[in-house]
Order: structure tokens, then sequence, then C-alpha cells
């Protein structure tokens, strides 16, 4: 859903302002192209695949332990990757729009 001028103006400055405040907390939500090419992608499909391995072993074997040690590999790789902050590159900081200094309220 689009937003209208008026609510792109609110939400600029709300931003413009947060950047102005906290610049830190700012970065840390920043989204971006950059920000899914950073995670360790690797670790989440080796751990997928040795967490497979595992568990198909240890259901074979009837080794319940392995099994479940095998999916706790496979969930801990994903919750690693999706948990991991991606580095995110240092940028210029942006021009703040006239008035942005007072609340948009």
């Amino acid at each position: 859903m689009a937003l209208s001028a008026e609510e792109q103006r609110l939400l600029d400055q709300l931003e413009a302002s947060l950047r102005a405040e906290d610049p830190g907390l700012a970065r840390k939500f920043q989204v971006g192209p950059e920000t899914a090419t950073k995670r360790p992608w690797w670790v989440l499909w080796v751990s997928i695949l040795a967490g497979i391995i595992l568990l198909v072993v240890g259901m074979l074997l009837l080794l319940w332990p392995l099994a479940i040690i095998g999916f706790l590999v496979m969930f801990g790789g994903a919750i690693f990757v999706a948990l991991k902050s991606p580095h995110t590159p240092k940028t210029p900081k942006l021009s703040e729009p006239a008035g942005s200094k007072s609340s948009p309220w």
C-alpha cells in the first residue's frame, strides 16, 4: 500500500529525527541490499546437511538421542543465521530536512 505525500513526509521526518537522536539504533535497523549478502549462509547449509545425516542415522539405528541431536544441529544453525547481525558499512550522514529538529507531532 502506497503512502500519501503527507504520510511519506512525516515518515521521512521521523527517520531523520531518529538518525539525529540515536545514530547507533538507526544503523542497527537500517535495511538495504547488503544485509542479505553478509549473513553466513554456509553455516545454515552445513548445519542442515549434518543435522539430516545425524537425524537419519539416529532413526535407522534407533539411537533417539542422536536423532534429537541432529534436529538440534539443524535448528541451531537456522537460529544462528537468523540472529547473526549482518555487517552494515558506515554510511555518510544524510542531510537533515528543514525543520527536522522539532517534533513532527
